[in-house]
């Protein structure tokens, strides 16, 4: 997760980041404790590194814990909107399945699951940012969105 964070802030630096303190793992559990579920460890660990970032291109963001949790339009029965651009314009989210998996989705696409790894959402935002060949975008396309 610290490359691939790393490779995200390196490749937006000279479009605009601004990349969040880390929280400690009594925040993160404070959180799980309001949206009413443990968040998945690779979810756990971006936040240990970085409690989120914005950028400037796609004004795209991925949450502050205390943003999720400020809005409870953000959250639910075991769900949270983590990621978003163009000011809520659209959103991802992770969910809690009834089978006990975890499942990342388009907020207007809930019943398509895009990845079940927040490694690989990272890395689709990585390659090709939301729009850009190989970006979140294509991840939808190949579930059969957008």
């Amino acid at each position: 997760m610290h490359n691939l964070v790393e490779a995200i802030i390196a490749k937006h630096r000279d479009y605009g980041i601004e990349v969040f303190a880390a929280v400690t793992p009594a925040a993160i559990q404070a959180f799980e404790a309001r949206i009413g579920f443990v968040l998945p460890e690779d979810f756990r660990t971006f936040y240990r590194y970085c409690n989120g970032f914005g950028c400037t291109e796609d004004i795209f963001n991925m949450s502050a814990l205390e943003e999720i949790a400020q809005y409870p339009d953000n959250y639910g029965d075991r769900w949270c909107i983590f990621a978003e651009y163009m000011i809520y314009s659209e959103g991802w989210a992770l969910r809690l399945s009834d089978t006990g998996q975890y499942e990342i989705f388009n907020t207007h696409y809930p019943d398509i699951v895009l990845t079940n790894s927040l490694s690989v959402f990272l890395e689709h935002f990585l390659s090709g940012g939301v729009f850009q060949p190989g970006g979140l975008y294509t991840l939808q396309e190949e579930r059969g969105l957008v």
